[in-house]
């Protein structure tokens, strides 16, 4: 081993290209903390993306919508909502739920906003949208700290913070986004880099020659495990009777359509990699973890909610709708509703760094539908990303806050295959869980194949054809890939193993207290960091 390793940590701060990949110059912007406008008292400022035009609103309250659109107007500006802003509220009056659920999931609502130049300003140009500025306007003219929390920031979300984008997912591919999903897939200095490099744990197929997961019979409820990501593409493991597509709540799809194998043929990138046929660098980023959870725990469901495309950047409102109509779904299934079965673990594989990490109520937007769904007895587990960082990333790092009578939110960080701590893996006191990340074996849509070929291929005097690997074609449906994008449905997995044996008991009551008694006893006894 190079050097002394003896008392080495974690950088404070991700590095300075850590918001480069994912942002988009004309939409987006990063918080300078150095030119940013502050309000008195308020606690100190970090850097973090967040989208230009727009502002999260929480609630229906008059106080709110009131004092924003006057702020708004005095900027020259007026507030445009989101459609889905009255037809969300007619979904939640309408479903039938008891007075006090229908004010508890009424008040944590999110909706978007988008900033408009006013029409009658008479002005040919007008200036910047300075959001940030805005938003503190409307902070030191509302008196009412709970009003003063309805409105924040939009960041962007991304599968995995990983070296690329803010808010997006968590495989190792490259930059790191907002919301999203938690892979290993690109840029990096030396030692996080060779993550992403085919032969080092980059996303590579490979051939897998042994059976199909077996299934137990045990007698219990087979588990099912919400995965909030690109979707699930074709794979003999992952047919109807393991996965259910575009779910549902009184009408209303969660998420984005699947499409299934054409979600993953189709990447959603920049001009010039759809240009060439490259894939996408989150491509197949979902079937990855179903194929993760069916080898944990092969008797579980998957309900698979697509919300990202493939460039594994998302909205924060988009994700947080997401996770809305999940927690209104759950309430459902308490009822009894038949056409929404019991969710029982959230895998979560995306993250993003808030502004005011150090602020007690600094995300209560995004912290309102997972502390709920935690109260419901569902367990959030989530990646903890991938930019070898101490700084808290979101919502990861809500695993801190342990709420009474709600189940915990796991923040899962990545292994080696040795058992070391992956170089990648994000820490802190609130990743309390490790599971193998790095060089992972899994599922991949058998239907993908990239524009790459493989440096030779001829046919033999018996015609038969001879090739080298071809380094972007996954017909074998199985791949190499890194990230504490695949340890958070490592643990997840594991986890529903956990809850399909006790429900062999009989014990498949939904009431909420006694799920989330169940659920908490069996995260008791799931190895943490010290005992793996």
């Amino acid at each position: 081993m190079a050097g002394d390793p003896a008392g080495r940590r974690v950088a404070a701060e991700p590095g300075p290209r850590l918001f480069s990949r994912a942002l988009d110059p004309a939409t987006a912007k990063v918080l300078d903390p150095s030119a940013a406008y502050r309000i008195q008292d308020q606690r100190p400022l970090r850097p973090a993306p967040f989208l230009a035009e727009t502002v999260l609103v929480r609630g229906w309250h008059p106080d709110t919508e009131q004092a924003l659109e006057r702020v708004a107007g005095e900027a020259g500006y007026r507030l445009q909502w989101d459609p889905t802003r009255t037809s969300d509220r007619q979904l939640i009056d309408g479903a039938g739920l008891t007075p006090e659920r229908t004010a508890e999931i009424s008040d944590l609502w999110v909706t978007r906003a988008t900033l408009r130049p006013l029409e009658e300003s008479g002005e040919p140009v007008f200036r910047p949208i300075d959001t940030w500025r805005l938003l503190q306007t409307y902070r030191a003219q509302v008196s009412d700290p709970a009003r003063q929390s309805d409105v924040a920031l939009e960041h962007p979300t991304e599968l995995g913070i990983d070296p690329a984008p803010f808010t997006g997912s968590h495989p190792f591919t490259g930059s790191h986004p907002f919301t999203g999903s938690h892979p290993f897939t690109g840029s990096h200095s030396v030692g996080l880099a060779q993550y992403a490099v085919a032969g080092s744990g980059g996303r590579e197929p490979v051939a897998w020659v042994g059976p199909a997961p077996a299934e137990r019979s045990t007698g219990g409820r087979r588990p099912l495990v919400a995965i909030l990501d690109s979707g699930v593409g074709e794979h003999p493991w992952l047919g109807r009777d393991h996965v259910l597509h575009d779910p549902h709540v009184l009408g209303e799809l969660i998420g984005i359509p699947s499409l299934l194998a054409e979600v993953e043929q189709r990447p959603d990138v920049d001009d010039t990699e759809q240009l060439v046929g490259a894939l996408g660098p989150d491509a197949g980023h979902g079937t990855f973890i179903a194929g993760l959870i069916r080898q944990a725990c092969p008797e579980a469901r998957i309900l698979s909610i697509r919300l990202f495309r493939d460039s594994g950047v998302v909205d924060e409102a988009e994700l947080l709708r997401a996770l809305q109509l999940l927690a209104l779904h759950q309430l459902r299934a308490i009822d009894g509703d038949p056409d929404c079965p019991p969710v029982d673990v959230v895998s979560l594989s995306l993250g993003y760094y808030h502004e005011q990490p150090d602020d007690p109520a600094f995300d209560p937007l995004l912290a309102g539908p997972i502390a709920l769904l935690g109260r419901l007895g569902v367990a959030v587990v989530v990646s903890a990303g991938n930019d070898a960082t101490a700084r808290p990333s979101y919502p990861a790092a809500f695993a801190a806050l342990n709420a009474p009578g709600a189940v915990p939110v796991c923040a899962v960080g990545a292994l080696n295959p040795d058992g070391t701590i992956a170089l990648f893996s994000n820490d802190g006191p609130w990743v309390r869980y490790l599971r193998p990340g790095a060089a992972l074996v899994s599922t991949l849509p058998t239907t993908l194949d990239g524009s790459m070929e493989a440096t030779n291929r001829m046919l033999d005097e018996r015609g038969e054809e001879r090739s080298a690997i071809d380094p972007d074609g996954f017909q074998s449906g199985f791949a190499v890939w890194s990230g504490t994008s695949f340890a958070a449905p490592v643990f997840a997995g594991q986890l529903a193993a956990r809850l399909y044996d006790g429900s062999a008991g009989g014990d498949t009551d939904t009431d909420p207290d006694r799920t989330v008694t169940r659920v908490t006893e069996a995260l008791g006894r799931m190895p943490g960091r010290g005992r793996r």
